[in-house]
């Protein structure tokens, strides 16, 4: 009888344990290591006949722990005097006070156990669409971020050729200031040679 209720008290600690981790506010990868851990245990058809055996075991333990803890008990305190007559009814015995407990206990357990069979597959399933909500979040965002960089190569790209024109400009301007510089020039040589050749010919007419 022990082995059994050591049984018993492990299974629920195990659902206990499943549960809480599985509520905790853990990063993403690790809800989605424990949500497939969870799918590959239930999706295998030898595991869901167990997990359904057992829960029907557990079932007929709880209406027979119930209906067996539903005892009527009279104890010391309960009992009244009327016109100095004792109540006849008896005391309830120790042992059958013990077996009222045992059955209590075993209700309870088998009845938070039927409870986390029920609460473990609907917290994984909220489990399964935070998953796959953050998982398109995420792929959102790198969308995002994917387009923000191609506009963003795009921008670079106009510069870089709003600046080849300028580039281009500027080269055709600097080209224009140096045809005219060497047109100034040589108009100045023009304009010095002819004053000494006219100062040439006056001297050959003397």
């Amino acid at each position: 009888m022990s082995l059994y209720f050591t049984s018993l008290f492990l299974l629920l600690t195990i659902q206990m344990a499943v549960l809480f981790i599985s509520i905790l506010p853990l990063p993403n990868k690790v809800r989605k290591g424990i949500f497939n851990s969870y799918y590959r245990l239930t999706s295998s058809q030898q595991s869901l006949t167990v997990i359904i055996i057992l829960g029907v075991l557990v079932g007929l333990l709880f209406a027979d722990s119930w209906k067996r803890a539903q005892i009527p008990v009279t104890l010391y305190r309960h009992k009244h005097y009327e016109n100095g007559i004792e109540d006849p009814n008896p005391v309830t015995s120790i042992q059958v006070l013990a077996t009222r407990a045992y059955n209590q206990r075993n209700c309870y357990i088998s009845g938070f156990i039927l409870y986390f069979l029920v609460c473990i597959p609907t917290v994984m399933s909220i489990l399964r669409r935070l998953v796959k909500y953050k998982d398109l979040i995420i792929q959102q965002e790198k969308g995002l971020s994917g387009d923000v960089k191609v506009s963003s190569d795009v921008v670079t790209t106009k510069e870089v050729e709003t600046l080849k024109n300028l580039l281009h400009e500027k080269k055709t301007s600097l080209e224009g200031v140096k045809r005219q510089v060497k047109n100034l020039e040589k108009y100045f040589d023009e304009m010095n040679k002819s004053p000494n050749k006219e100062s040439v010919n006056t001297k050959k007419s003397e």
